[in-house]
C-alpha cells in the first residue's frame, strides 16, 4: 500500500536510521533513505563521509560532479557514490528532479567498492530495466516506515541485493553473432574448461584462436573478471577439491591429474586459494 502511495502521489519522505551495535559490526545498514521532489534549484556537496549513496532520478534533470568529472543526468539514471570522495549533485532550476535514494554503510562495503573500482564500473549508469533497483529502494522505504523489529536484517538482505545488482548489471556478455570478440572469448573459456589439465602458454592459446596475446589477456579479464592464468588455476583447484573429497588418490597423483607436476607448487597454489593445505582440506571435508 505504501509503495503505491510513493509512486502515485510523489510524496516527500525521509527516514534517518541509527543502527544497532549488531548492525554496525555485522550488517550492511541504512543511514538515511527517502524520496525527494525538488521545487527549485538545489545543490548538495559532501566529502569525507563514511557512507555510500545510491540514488535514482525518477523525473527532472540535474548534474552530478565526482572529483573533477561532471555528468548531466535525467530520468532513469542511476548513481552510486563513495561519499569519502568529494562529490556534489545539483537539481536543475528549470526542471527540478525527483529522487529515490539511500545512504548506507557496513564493514563489507570497502571490499565491494574496491571490486567496483577495480572492474571500472561507471558511477552513473542507465540500466534497461530500472524497476529492479527501484523496487529494492521502495522496499527499504516501507521497512523504515513500518519500523519492524527485524528490519535491520531485512534491510541487510536488500542492500546486499542492491550492491550485487550494481556490481553485476554491466558484466553480462551479450552473445551476438556480429560480436566477434565476444564469441571468441566464449570459445577460449570453453577450450580452457576442457583443457585446463594440459600445459598451454598464453602464446599458444592466442595462436590457436588467431588473436593477439595482449588483446586476448585484456579482453578476457574485462569480460570474466579474472586473468587467463587465474582462471586455469581456479579450474585446477576445483578439480583437485573434487578428487580430494571423492577419491582415495594420493595428493601427488591428484596434483598431476589437475595438470600440476610439481607437488610443492600444487600445495602452494592450493593453500593460497583455500587458506589450508590439500591434506587439511581432505581431512576437514571427510570429517576425519
Amino acid at each position: 500500500m505504501f509503495m503505491a502511495v510513493i509512486l502515485q502521489n510523489d510524496q516527500i519522505c525521509r527516514y534517518i536510521h541509527t543502527p544497532s551495535s549488531f548492525a554496525r559490526q555485522n550488517l550492511l545498514y541504512i543511514q538515511e533513505t527517502g524520496r525527494l521532489k525538488s521545487r527549485d534549484r538545489h545543490i548538495s556537496r559532501r566529502s569525507h563521509l563514511e557512507s555510500y549513496l545510491f540514488f535514482i532520478v525518477l523525473s527532472g534533470r540535474g548534474t552530478v560532479t565526482i572529483g573533477k568529472n561532471l555528468w548531466e543526468i535525467g530520468p532513469g539514471d542511476h548513481i552510486f557514490l563513495d561519499c569519502q570522495e568529494p562529490y556534489a549533485h545539483e537539481s536543475s532550476e528549470d526542471d527540478p528532479w525527483t529522487l529515490l535514494w539511500v545512504h548506507f554503510y557496513g564493514t563489507a562495503m570497502s571490499g565491494y567498492h574496491a571490486y567496483f573500482t577495480r572492474h571500472q564500473k561507471a558511477s552513473v549508469f542507465h540500466p534497461d530495466s530500472p524497476s529492479d533497483f527501484q523496487s529494492i529502494l521502495e522496499q527499504i522505504l516501507i521497512l523504515e516506515k513500518n519500523r519492524a523489529g527485524n528490519r535491520e536484517l531485512l534491510e541487510n538482505e536488500l542492500l546486499h541485493r542492491l550492491v550485487t545488482q550494481i556490481l553485476t548489471w554491466q558484466t553480462e556478455i551479450p552473445v551476438k553473432k556480429e560480436d566477434n570478440i565476444t564469441s571468441k572469448l566464449l570459445e577460449i573459456r570453453g577450450f580452457l574448461d576442457e583443457h585446463f589439465t594440459e600445459k598451454i602458454s598464453l602464446d599458444e592459446l592466442a595462436n590457436l584462436f588467431y588473436i593477439s596475446k595482449y588483446h586476448m589477456s585484456r579482453e578476457f579479464k574485462k569480460a570474466f573478471g579474472i586473468t587467463v592464468g587465474s582462471y586455469v588455476n581456479s579450474q585446477r583447484i576445483t578439480k583437485a577439491k573434487e578428487l580430494l573429497r571423492f577419491s582415495d588418490q594420493q595428493i601427488e597423483a591428484i596434483a598431476r591429474a589437475c595438470g600440476i607436476e610439481d607437488n610443492s607448487y600444487f600445495n602452494k597454489v592450493f593453500q593460497k586459494a583455500e587458506g589450508i593445505t590439500a591434506r587439511e582440506y581432505r581431512r576437514k571435508w571427510r570429517g576425519q
